[in-house]
C-alpha cells in the first residue's frame, strides 16, 4: 500500500507520535509537580480550579498540535509544488 492508501484506510494517524526521552522527562516532571501542588491544595474548589486549568491547558495543546500540523502540511505542500515548478521548467 502507499502512504496516501494507509492514511485512507486509517493505518496512519498523523496526530500519533512517538515522544522524544525528552519529551518523556518533561511529562514525568510535569506529573509529578501536579501531583505534589494537588496536595497542598485544601479546598474543593481549590482542587477544581486547578483540573479546570488542566482540562483549558490540554486544549490549548490539542489546538496548537493542530494548527502546527496545518501549517506544516501546507508549508510542505508548497516545497513540492516549488520543486514540481523547478522541475518543469529546467525539463
Amino acid at each position: 500500500m502507499t502512504t496516501l492508501e494507509d492514511f485512507y484506510f486509517g493505518n496512519v494517524n498523523p496526530s500519533e507520535y512517538k515522544q522524544s526521552k525528552d519529551t518523556k522527562k518533561k511529562l514525568s516532571e510535569m506529573t509529578k509537580l501536579l501531583d505534589e501542588l494537588r496536595a497542598m491544595l485544601t479546598t474543593e474548589q481549590q482542587k477544581e480550579k486547578l483540573e479546570q486549568m488542566e482540562n483549558c491547558q490540554l486544549s490549548l495543546i490539542a489546538l496548537s498540535e493542530k494548527d502546527a500540523y496545518i501549517e506544516g502540511f501546507k508549508l510542505g505542500v508548497k516545497m513540492t509544488t516549488e520543486i514540481y515548478a523547478d522541475t518543469q521548467q529546467w525539463g
